[in-house]
């Protein structure tokens, strides 16, 4: 009787354990089948923000009026932004992602840093011209991609492989020191940057040649993967980004500041200052510029992303800075700064004033930075701290989560 009890209870325990994995295995098939759909949301998505994008940058290269130029070119920023964020939430491994995600990520800083460019001269140089007709060719290669990934399901439809320029002018970079490291020595820097408690496996990955040539390598950590690009020149870290995101936003932007501050210091960025922050899949993304004698170094800026759950560092783009940061001799101010604000129009308020270098048709101009509001709107003016000439005029425009300038 006690034997019969016993198969009695095996077998009840046995029906029970296979009711419960037929209901696992329901319920990671239905895990399963909603991923999917959200990848799949994703990239439609991404099909049609590289839609507008591309027919963005066929606008702007026909556009002969400088004030839609600028806007376009506002545009083409903001939507390059919204392309990367796609682009990294799909499941397609590092090496076939990383040229749509750099091209992504080149259009909005190209986009951005041209803004002021247009303003001043009233259209585009011929180089500039053939660099955005080959941008505007690679997006609708992508574009184009991106749709038969859409409508076939099949990932590895992305192939964009960006080609050279066809002629690229040598490019001294002001901030990498001298001499070649090797992979492993990449490898090595990764490590340190990413922190070594934090990783978990780290391997080389496919890199770049071109001015600013650099190793490739791939950081896995507890929960995300992190991409990286170390120089070949002096062995810096050129920019860093994590495959995934969306991460639980239980820190505050100033909580990320404090820690975005403290890492840069760490790794021998020296003293900056945040000034804008953006927040997007649980990142929070800010921009720093150097100080040099209480003056800001635009050309040199460094955006950083910290994941919002532990304000730890997970993102660096660092391009501008390797290229252009030095010591300066900075000149003197030929005008005091209530002479620079007699230049302003008595339209505006004055809300901040501090000292800057900002770039400019390739070279850099002392400037005043006067932060004005005209009603409920907030401006950025730049005054030449030599001359008294406007140099720059960009609008602060809020968003949801953060704020950009056009």
């Amino acid at each position: 009787m006690k034997k019969y009890l016993i198969a009695t209870i095996a077998a009840g325990a046995l029906f029970i354990l296979g009711g419960f994995m037929i209901f696992q295995h329901q319920r990671i098939t239905q895990l399963e089948s909603s991923l999917d759909a959200l990848h799949q949301s994703v990239l439609h998505q991404a099909a049609e923000e590289v839609d507008a994008l591309s027919l963005s940058m066929e606008k702007v290269l026909l556009s002969a009026d400088p004030a839609r130029t600028a806007a376009l070119l506002s545009e083409i920023s903001q939507t390059a932004g919204d392309v990367q964020q796609c682009l990294a939430f799909l499941p397609v491994e590092n090496p076939v992602m990383l040229p749509a995600l750099r091209l992504a990520s080149q259009l909005s800083s190209d986009a951005t840093s041209l803004l002021p460019l247009v303003v001043e001269q009233g259209g585009f140089s011929p180089d500039q011209l053939s660099q955005l007709t080959r941008q505007r060719n690679l997006c609708a290669q992508l574009s184009s991609q991106l749709s038969l990934a859409e409508s076939t399901g099949d990932l590895a439809a992305i192939t964009l492989e960006p080609p050279l320029p066809a002629k690229a002018s040598p490019v001294q970079a002001k901030g990498l020191p001298s001499g070649d490291i090797t992979q492993e020595e990449a490898l090595d820097i990764a490590r340190s940057f990413v922190g070594d408690d934090r990783v978990v496996s780290i391997q080389a990955a496919p890199g770049t040649s071109g001015a600013l040539a650099a190793y490739g390598v791939t950081v896995q950590t507890a929960d995300v993967q992190l991409n990286l690009e170390i120089t070949r020149q002096g062995g810096k870290v050129l920019w860093m980004m994590p495959e995934t995101a969306s991460f639980p936003v239980t820190q505050s932007v100033e909580t990320c500041r404090t820690a975005a501050l403290a890492f840069l210091e760490l790794h021998g960025f020296g003293s900056m200052l945040p000034v804008h922050h953006q927040i997007y899949d649980g990142l929070c993304v800010i921009s720093c510029v150097p100080l040099q004698e209480d003056v800001l170094l635009y050309p040199d800026l460094v955006k950083i992303q910290l994941r919002m759950d532990t304000a730890q560092v997970v993102g660096l783009e660092a391009h501008n800075y390797w290229l252009n940061h030095t010591r300066r001799t900075l000149p003197e101010p030929g005008l005091t700064e209530a002479a620079a604000r007699a230049h302003l129009t008595d339209q505006v308020t004055v809300e901040n004033v501090r000292l800057c270098l900002i770039p400019q048709q390739g070279d850099e101009v002392l400037c005043y930075e006067f932060t004005v509001a005209h009603g409920d709107d907030r401006y950025l003016i730049y005054i030449d701290a030599a001359s008294g000439h406007e140099v720059q005029l960009l609008k602060t425009v809020p968003l949801e989560n953060g704020s950009l300038t056009a």
